[in-house]
């Protein structure tokens, strides 16, 4: 258990290995049982939480920075704490409780700036200045103006907030994938589980309201706070599909007689999501549209 908070607490410093560094505590459970395992999680984020706060700068800006960067590791943490305890569950119910935790974080947040507007001023500010030196390099923003300029800050703060959550649904999607491939690594039925994973049918019509509500929006004024939420639902529902889709994409490799695991499958797409411009949107798009399909057309024949 030592060992395990340890090795993710140095993926967490390192930044880049966020994305799984509830990876080894999950995995505790696979030998000392899903007490352990919660343990692990509890003691890494009160060790994440005092990292942070020593690190915290001044004033309440500083208490406010300090905040929103703990939202990713403190909704991972808890992701991993849900799946542990919904085991028996559908995947795609363990993927939208797995990523509760994070919007109800992402809404106290929200509520917690939200009281104080030149506390949510000070933090735009600071985030300007982020996106400035971002972007400095490409652009030249002195010749923007100073209004132009503020209107671009305030598209880019609002598209960040808009896909948070997705982002935090793909890290969980990661990580609890990586986590069920080695606990199930030598169970002779686990590839064909993966191929055959399937959402509740029912899921279909709440995906179709919200990208209804999100086209809407473009007719009828809402407010940017609702725009933000609906955004949030909507991508990470369509990610939830994008699972779908790759069972389908891994079910009909191996009907034709391609006998790679599904891991390796998901490194390759994931790579070439990553580092494929041009050809990445068709994993981007064609994994939740196959996903999406599914419902209607019955690929896995």
């Amino acid at each position: 258990m030592i060992i395990s908070v340890i090795a993710s607490f140095i993926l967490y410093y390192l930044g880049f290995g966020e994305i799984i560094f509830v990876f080894p505590l999950l995995l505790v459970s696979s030998h000392y049982g899903k007490a352990a395992s919660g343990i692990s999680i509890a003691l890494e984020l009160a060790l994440v939480i005092l990292y942070s706060c020593l690190m915290m700068g001044d004033g309440d800006l500083g208490l406010a920075l300090m905040l929103m960067n703990l939202f990713i590791p403190c909704s991972l943490l808890a992701a991993g704490a849900v799946w542990l305890v919904t085991e028996r569950q559908r995947i795609g119910a363990r993927l939208i409780l797995a990523v509760i935790p994070s919007a109800l974080l992402f809404a106290a947040l929200g509520f917690y700036l939200g009281q104080d507007r030149a506390l949510f001023g000070e933090v735009f500010a600071f985030y300007k200045d982020v996106f400035g030196a971002v972007l400095s390099p490409f652009i030249n923003i002195e010749s923007l103006g100073e209004e132009v300029w503020n209107a671009t800050c305030y598209v880019l703060f609002s598209f960040v907030l808009s896909i948070l959550i997705p982002v935090v649904l793909c890290f969980i999607c990661a990580t609890c994938f990586t986590f069920e491939s080695v606990v199930h690594s030598r169970e002779s039925d686990w590839e064909d589980r993966v191929g055959r994973l399937e959402l509740d049918g029912r899921l279909i019509w709440i995906f179709l309201a919200l990208w209804l509500a999100v086209l809407l929006s473009r007719f009828i004024s809402i407010g940017i706070v609702m725009l933000i939420v609906l955004f949030n639902a909507a991508i990470s529902l369509t990610i939830v599909y994008a699972v779908q889709g790759f069972s389908v994409l891994y079910y009909r490799m191996r009907k034709k007689g391609r006998r790679i695991k599904s891991y390796t499958l998901f490194l390759i797409l994931l790579a070439i999501g990553l580092f494929a411009p041009g050809i990445n949107f068709i994993v981007v798009l064609g994994l939740p549209l196959l996903g999406i399909l599914e419902t209607f057309i019955e690929f896995r024949r």
